[in-house]
């Protein structure tokens, strides 16, 4: 498709376990009906989960399909798996896929064994490798779920033979045994007990195992917990595991710490990880050291990097104590139009391959430069894709003044 193409609605995949609601059939006159909705209403209204749930079956039975789905909503913020689980439903049924797969999650963590096996299926059925798919799929076969158990090829006998693998583990991680307590984490982290996998996920980092050290830093830091994931990182490098440095700078810089960051990066760039030059420059830029961005950044440019040649451009810009609206030298010229030449390049790349969203990303990166011809790009492919999009609006009013995002 050309830079101007429109997105496709994802189909949940074939085979699912999903119904046409939860709806109920009961024997009784209209005005009954409507005495017992005027009863489950004041209940719902006053904080009640089940009379939620009950008050949405039963505008459901009466056809009040937009309000019943309001009232789920409620519900399953309320912990009401089967309501989670109807509006997970509707809302793959209308085409909304990425709402539907939050539902199923609600409800898969609450124990619903049918959304499990769902949110597994859509999972892998978009990736084939998604590691929370694979979670999943084994935690519904793992509760008994008959088509999770066919697509893993398990029987009974396995599953048992599993759960005493596992309870095995255990028994010698409760005696320190790392490598017995990192089997036991990994099976739980596939059974979806990720709050049972992390004691032993610490057992096992600590004696020296560094999958386990990553995977444990990686939940702490979803939690917040940055300073202890950092820590943690650092002893999964330690003990042999890539990338340490690069995902703590990253987090560093993203947190706004750049001055923190820039000694990860260094180090990852150092370890070869050269895709990282324009975040250390980005982050010697933001911590103050201009000359240090300059010559982080220039070889990279050089070498054709548009995203170096982009922050190269923000660094001569601060030297020269502009603000990238006013004249320009020949080089910062040069730079501009080599950055969004390869940008552009890139953002079709992604067009044509059918993935729209990642193409907006890239532009955004050049939008946010002050790069006029991404922010027009920017506000055409948004527009193209939701012609009210007030997003895309903006950043063709933007592209048209030729200022700064």
């Amino acid at each position: 498709m050309g830079i101007f193409g429109r997105n496709k609605k994802q189909r949940p995949a074939a085979g699912l376990d999903i119904g046409g609601g939860m709806r109920v059939h009961i024997d009784a006159s209209p005005q009954e009906v409507k005495r017992i909705v005027k009863g489950l209403r004041a209940r719902a209204e006053a904080g009640d989960v089940a009379a939620r749930a009950d008050l949405a079956r039963m505008l459901e039975y009466q056809g009040k399909e937009e309000e019943a789905a309001l009232w789920y909503q409620q519900a399953a913020f309320g912990g009401d798996v089967d309501a989670a689980a109807w509006l997970a439903d509707r809302l793959l049924k209308d085409g909304q896929f990425a709402y539907g797969l939050d539902y199923l999650r609600i409800a898969a963590r609450g124990g619903h064994l049918s959304a499990a096996f769902n949110l597994a299926a859509l999972l892998l059925d978009q990736d084939r490798d998604s590691e929370e798919g694979a979670r999943w799929m084994r935690s519904a076969a793992e509760a008994g779920h008959p088509k999770a158990m066919d697509h893993l090829g398990l029987d009974e006998a396995k599953l048992q033979a599993a759960r005493d693998d596992l309870a095995r583990d255990i028994a010698a991680a409760e005696q320190g045994d790392a490598d017995a307590a990192h089997r036991a984490a990994t099976a739980l982290l596939a059974l979806g007990e990720g709050d049972r996998a992390e004691p032993w996920l610490e057992v096992a980092a600590n004696g020296g195992i560094a999958d386990a050290a990553w995977e444990l830093a990686l939940r702490l830091r979803e939690r917040g917990q940055t300073t202890r994931a950092l820590v943690l990182l650092e002893q999964a490098g330690r003990n042999g595991r890539p990338g340490a440095a690069r995902l703590g700078g990253i987090w560093l810089y993203g947190d706004g710490e750049p001055a923190a960051a820039v000694p990860l990066l260094r180090r990852a760039v150092a370890e070869g990880e050269t895709l990282l030059i324009p975040v250390l420059g980005a982050a010697l830029s933001a911590a103050g050291d201009l000359a240090g961005a300059e010559a982080a950044l220039r070889p990279a440019a050089d070498a054709g990097d548009w995203q170096a040649q982009y922050n190269l451009l923000s660094v001569l810009q601060q030297r020269a104590g502009g603000t990238g609206t006013g004249p320009q030298s020949e080089e910062m010229r040069s730079l501009l139009e080599r950055a969004t030449v390869g940008l552009h390049a890139q953002a079709q790349e992604r067009l044509d391959a059918g993935r729209p969203q990642q193409a907006v990303d890239l532009l955004l990166i050049g939008a946010r430069a002050g790069d006029p011809a991404a922010q027009r790009s920017l506000g055409q492919l948004l527009l193209a894709m939701d012609p009210k999009d007030p997003e895309g609006k903006e950043w063709l009013r933007r592209s048209g003044a030729g200022g700064r995002a």
